[in-house]
């Protein structure tokens, strides 16, 4: 069993509190289904298994899709960003988080059947952050590798299109940036495979994920899906109805939680949707009585914009407040698995799900974990620096080492031989002034160089001191980079494939199957 510590008791967390903290881990009432009709949950299935089936997806997955016909059954939903092989750790631990708490809702309600769902978020034209491969490379230092297509345009990061040149050379810097192991092979096969010239970076998000994680109920579910977007074609209609009444129920929510010193992290802004006008992804502002397209000198009327949203709302796609409306009205969502960030979103847009006719989920905290290399270990197992020192960015190796050494010692001794030149200074003061005060100003000279002659002493002493204690200082910061690479946490730097290629398929798997549902804590697995 994996040990753990408070989320409080790190930095990096250190504005949660019993307030703002996610709600329990047993949410005790479910939303109405009265939405999900059969046809309703038959052509959210039909979709679902039409990308399962093109995603070559597990048996596991395809039958929990299938369940979703039933009406008697919910999602356990959560989701990121479609990053490059998953992004960075915390897009899997989501997923399993997913997995575990539709177990746990099971069992609470055996009358109901819960199915964990990963939404793909491929409407976002974020590329820079979508294409980033966090990892430490051949000398353990931190790297950041993208994939770049060279395309430039506010495109869909779900509809980016893989192509040869691309995904190549980021075959190549990975291989010249990870540390050859005997799993290299297996991790470049796995880009090579998931990643295929022609279809989507979504695509290749899926294929990577079914490749890590084996046969897992997880059922993947791609924004991008026209198939879905025809679920929610009325939530966007409405969106385009209610968009002053949306405004103001923001912008009121929005001050009753900071007025309470709640986060609220979304500005307020008129308007909730972008369109996809001329292939690019371009936000919608309310003009008038329609909107300007930004970025493309052109205005739509709302007449049109709500004929879109009847005929081919997958030329829609939502803003940040409006997403998990739409994904809610899509899918029977039991409960949303996320970070503290996106449960302080829903916590602040909860009032609009009245206005679109629907009640909004419970809302569960995500695992966060801390994976436990031997080298690591080995350090925290001497006994000076626990886990919290070393997952502080606060914490410096080179000053704790020396703290603990001969530093402080040095230092009083610096502090007492430039104190005793100020003594002397005072003394020779009164006699200068008796015999020929001119002098006073040489005297001056003299007490400020001597003090900077020990002050330059003492530094040359620290350096050679540090010198001598360089090897530990090294292991120290090698150790404190593998559990805060860069000064970010592990989960929200390293991608997967860094692990594949240290420890294998399956070391990471093993890694998952460790992952605890622990409610503000994070876990500490050793690999």
């Amino acid at each position: 069993m994996p040990t753990s510590i408070p989320l409080a008791g790190l930095p990096q967390f250190a504005t949660l509190n019993s307030d703002s903290a996610a709600p329990s881990t047993t949410p005790t009432q479910l939303r109405g289904l009265a939405r999900f009709t059969a046809e309703h949950r038959a052509q959210l299935a039909d979709a679902l298994l039409a990308d399962l089936r093109r995603w070559d997806a597990p048996e596991a997955a395809c039958a929990a899709a299938e369940l979703l016909r039933q009406p008697n059954t919910y999602a356990v939903v959560t989701g990121q960003q479609a990053g490059l092989l998953t992004g960075p750790l915390y897009s899997i631990y989501k997923a399993i988080g997913a997995a575990i708490h539709a177990r746990l809702l099971a069992e609470q309600h055996p009358e109901f059947q819960f199915v964990p769902v990963f939404w793909i978020e491929g409407d976002d034209h974020d590329i820079a952050e979508a294409s980033a491969i966090g990892l430490l490379d051949r000398a353990g230092k931190p790297a950041t590798l993208r994939y770049d297509d060279g395309d430039a345009r506010p495109l869909h990061v779900g509809d980016r299109v893989v192509t040869h040149s691309a995904i190549s050379a980021l075959a190549e810097a990975l291989s010249e940036q990870l540390l050859p192991t005997d799993f290299s092979d297996a991790a470049a096969g796995l880009l090579a495979e998931s990643y295929r010239p022609g279809e989507t970076l979504a695509d290749g998000f899926a294929r990577a994920f079914y490749a890590m994680l084996g046969d897992t109920p997880i059922v993947l579910l791609s924004s991008r899906s026209a198939g879905l977007k025809r679920l929610a074609g009325d939530l966007f209609a409405a969106a385009i109805q209610n968009r002053d009444q949306a405004f103001r129920l923001l912008s009121d929510s929005t001050e009753s939680l900071r007025g309470a010193g709640l986060p609220a992290p979304i500005e307020p802004k008129p308007g909730m949707l972008f369109l996809t006008h001329e292939g690019q992804r371009r936000g919608l502002e309310p003009e008038g009585d329609g909107y300007r397209i930004k970025g493309a000198d052109a205005w739509i009327a709302e007449t049109e914009l709500a004929e879109i949203a009847a005929n081919a709302p997958e030329r829609l796609s939502p803003n940040v407040v409006l997403r998990p409306i739409i994904q809610d009205g899509m899918l029977p969502t039991a409960a949303y698995i996320g970070g503290p960030a996106e449960l302080a979103y829903q916590r602040q847009i909860a009032p609009l799900y009245q206005l679109f006719g629907m009640e909004p989920p419970q809302l569960i905290a995500r695992p966060f974990a801390t994976l436990l290399e031997p080298k690591a270990r080995r350090v925290i197992e001497q006994g000076k620096w626990g886990l919290p020192q070393l997952l502080n960015p606060e914490f410096d190796p080179a000053t704790a080492l020396l703290d603990n050494q001969m530093n402080a010692e040095l230092q009083a001794a610096a502090e007492r031989a430039i104190a005793l030149v100020g003594n002397a200074e005072q003394e020779l003061a009164e006699i200068t002034g008796a015999i020929d005060a001119s002098l006073k100003g040489a005297l001056g000279a003299a007490a400020t160089a001597a003090r900077k002659q020990f002050d330059d002493f003492s530094k040359r002493l620290r350096s050679a001191l540090k010198k001598r204690e360089q090897t530990e200082i090294d292991r120290l910061a090698a150790a404190q980079t593998l559990l805060l690479p860069g000064g970010a946490l592990q989960e929200r730097f390293l991608n997967p494939i860094y692990l594949i290629n240290k420890f294998g398929l399956e070391g990471l798997r093993r890694v998952l199957h460790q992952l605890e549902a622990g409610e503000g804590v994070m876990q500490v697995i050793e690999v």
